[in-house]
């Protein structure tokens, strides 16, 4: 079976600062793996090295397609989706068409009406957006911002999905709806990357997890990574 994803001694830097040293990642079609780790350790540098948005060394393969340095197209048309931290949506765009930004290169030869008709089901899993289709995003909430970076990720129809600290800095009762939603889609036949500083919330609905710390990628949880949490198993 091909592998949804293999990162082979993928390496990222800063000028002199090393963030990722030679991180290796295999995933599974279908699995949903947690990557986590303290805030500045190299958890978003690997998974945007991954997708292509930055400079690296090393290779990373998704569904059997090699993925360049720094193409983001080439990523997309293996599958690959990243949802970045902070979202990232366009603030004076209709929550609409960012939706459809998402499914461009899927839609980008059709009308535009069948366009939407191509990536709208993706709000059903988020009802609350659709009373909210005409107005600018960067008017909404945080959470309903973060429902609309996820959908707008969906709508590219990817096969593996990145995501990327999803609920940073949102309220725990928000974060709680967006983990209900992920642990349905993790019913899907979708492979999941994400992206998550606590390992005890990453557990209700990864399958297994692998750590960052100092930018390399290890095995179990220590006192020095993870304060308070070492009691949590952690497999890689």
């Amino acid at each position: 079976m091909t592998s949804a994803l293999e990162v082979a001694g993928v390496s990222v830097s800063y000028g002199k600062f090393i963030a990722v040293e030679t991180a290796t990642l295999h995933m599974a079609p279908g699995e949903c793996v947690a990557l986590v780790g303290p805030n500045g350790h190299g958890k978003s540098s690997l998974v945007n090295a991954i997708a292509g948005t930055i400079k690296r060394g090393g290779q990373v393969t998704a569904f059997g397609k090699q993925i360049p340095a720094r193409s983001t197209k080439a990523a997309v048309a293996a599958g690959l989706v990243l949802v970045p931290e902070r979202r990232h949506l366009y603030p004076k765009l209709s929550v609409r068409d960012n939706i459809l930004l998402g499914g461009f290169s899927k839609t980008r030869r059709l009308r535009a009406s069948r366009a939407w008709d191509d990536v709208s089901d993706v709000v059903d899993m988020f009802p609350e957006l659709k009373k909210l289709l005409r107005q600018d995003a960067g008017t909404l909430s945080g959470g309903q911002q973060q429902m609309v970076a996820l959908a707008r990720g969906l709508a590219a129809r990817p096969r593996l999905l990145i995501l990327d600290e999803p609920c940073l800095g949102l309220a725990e009762a928000v974060t709680e709806r967006l983990y209900g939603w992920m642990e349905e889609i993790t019913r899907t036949d979708l492979a999941i990357l994400l992206v998550e500083e606590n390992p005890v919330r990453a557990l209700d609905v990864c399958d297994r997890m692998v750590r960052i710390y100092n930018g390399v990628i290890a095995e179990g949880v220590d006192e020095a990574a993870f304060p308070g949490h070492t009691g949590v198993e952690v497999t890689s």
